[in-house]
């Protein structure tokens, strides 16, 4: 039996279990995150590949965004958009291209979180903090959704473990954290909790206050303001169009009684809940007969980490009782598998590390079927409907009727989406018919070539707009009804 002092785990080196084949997998537990990394890459890209209609809707929004290539938008900065659009132009155009790129994102993060744990644990324990994230909502069942949530992880997870060596005196992770720091808000600019929580450990920690009297944080403050320069510019002119997506939600609440209770409670435990089945696989771990010892120093590094970007952002919404949502929680926990492993007593050997692993196969199969059910039977689940039908049902009647290809498509921010991503023009999005959002498109444009507007058939559907479509249409797809109508191209162009 083996200890690592000031940690809560133990590792006993017994054979014990030999006959049944797991021994090679405890003598090499890193082959339990290649099988995990293989699994994501197979059945959370093959599953929504071969069974959603539709990409999920947050995807359709960024490529109608990326295909213009914009320094920001209006609701999130642009990293996440010139990634799917990059990765649409390098899989031919091919939709399910995205998918990939959201279990990259996954792997990149394991790798990080991995690599973190490493620094505090041995093999197994760290092969177990980082396989625990399996267990986390956030890591399975909505990875197939490429958006800005997605993309945090692994930028936040980097970002922590270069901050946690920079820590440590290596100034080339101090540059390396700067970077880290500007594609964190390239990504979304929820990456200030992160960002500030690191900010507050240089501030009230002995190895922070150490830190700051060199010139590490300094220079990796000014590589972080120098590639944020152009977004930061973009920013200047464009701040009002996030600023006033971040109080709608501040709108949203205030139907509810108390909000600035209610709302911040109801995220945080939204928040927790999505680690429940992390939770139950630490359960196989525990050890109830060891004495608990003083955590290193270290463990609380990692806590804070955590926790802090959860703290400040419940702290805000007791502040403006603004309508949080549990998802937006994505990145905070990358690292909660580490802190468990640091500040639970745990007994690791060959026994427990089979029964982990079983128990962790259980639940990824648990999850998957689950995920399957809902997504392919389910009339909540948005990629049942099938948005192709829609769009090439409008894309062929502009052919047929109006000159010149479809370049425009006016409507909400996610029938536009739709249209744009799946008609084989890509018009670009016109949303909610306001130029003051979309930046890319002027109102000679609109003149220039006209568009299509689309919405639901019980809606108002711009009627200052549609005043004077020369065509209006309605359609069926998937049981829902929709009405269309053409603008036709000014005359004078």
């Amino acid at each position: 039996m083996s200890a690592d002092p000031g940690t809560g785990y133990r590792v006993s080196m017994r054979e014990a279990g030999r006959a049944s084949g797991w021994p090679d997998l405890y003598a090499q537990p890193e082959r339990l995150l290649y099988l995990l990394a293989a699994w994501h890459l197979l059945f959370w890209v093959l599953a929504p590949a071969l069974t959603y209609r539709m990409l999920p809707l947050d995807t359709l929004e960024l490529l109608g965004w990326g295909q213009h290539w914009q320094l920001g938008y209006y609701k999130h900065p642009p990293l996440g958009a010139w990634l799917g659009e990059l990765t649409l132009q390098l899989s031919a155009g091919h939709l399910a291209g995205l998918y990939v790129l959201a279990q990259l994102c996954v792997l990149v993060t394991l790798f990080y979180v991995w690599k973190t744990a490493r620094l505090f644990l041995d093999p197994h324990a760290a092969v177990i903090a980082t396989a625990l994230l399996e267990g986390a909502y956030w890591y399975t069942w909505l990875t197939p959704n490429f958006n800005m949530n997605t993309l945090q992880l692994p930028v936040w997870a980097g970002l922590s473990y270069h901050f946690v060596r920079a820590l440590r005196g290596d100034l080339g992770h101090w540059w390396a954290w700067g970077v880290f720091v500007a594609l964190c808000l390239y990504t979304k600019y929820s990456g200030l909790l992160l960002i500030a929580s690191c900010a507050l450990i240089l501030v009230a920690s002995p190895v922070g206050r150490a830190s700051l009297r060199t010139r590490g944080p300094y220079l990796a403050g000014l590589l972080a303001l120098l590639l944020l320069a152009p977004h930061l510019a973009w920013l200047s002119d464009h701040w009002r169009l996030p600023w006033s997506y971040l109080r709608g939600f501040d709108r949203g609440a205030a139907a509810i009684a108390y909000p600035h209770v209610l709302e911040p409670l109801r995220f945080a435990i939204g928040a927790l809940l999505g680690l429940l089945f992390s939770a139950l696989l630490l359960l196989l771990l525990i050890d109830r007969r060891a004495q608990l010892v003083r955590p290193r120093r270290e463990a609380w590094l990692i806590l804070a980490l955590c926790l802090g970007p959860l703290l400040i952002s419940t702290c805000y919404g007791i502040v403006s009782g603004s309508r949080l949502k549990s998802t937006w929680a994505f990145g905070f926990f990358n690292l909660a598998g580490v802190a468990a492993l640091l500040l639970v007593p745990t007994r690791i050997d060959t026994l427990r590390f089979r029964r982990f692993s079983w128990g962790l196969a259980a639940v990824a199969l648990f999850v998957a079927g689950i995920h399957l059910v809902y997504k392919t039977q389910s009339e909540r689940s948005k990629t049942r409907f099938d948005g192709a039908a829609l769009a090439a049902a409008i894309a062929d009647d502009w052919q047929q009727t109006m000159p010149g290809p479809l370049r425009i498509v006016i409507g909400d921010h996610i029938l536009s989406a739709i249209v744009s991503a799946y008609a084989p023009s890509r018009p670009a999005m016109l949303i909610q018919g306001d130029f003051a959002i979309s930046l890319w498109l002027r109102p000679e444009d609109l003149r220039r070539d006209g568009a299509v507007i689309v919405c639901a058939s019980d809606s108002a559907c711009f009627p200052e707009l549609s005043a004077g479509a020369s065509v209006q249409r309605e359609l069926e797809i998937g049981g829902r009804r929709f009405r269309y109508f053409f603008v036709a191209p000014s005359p004078d162009h």
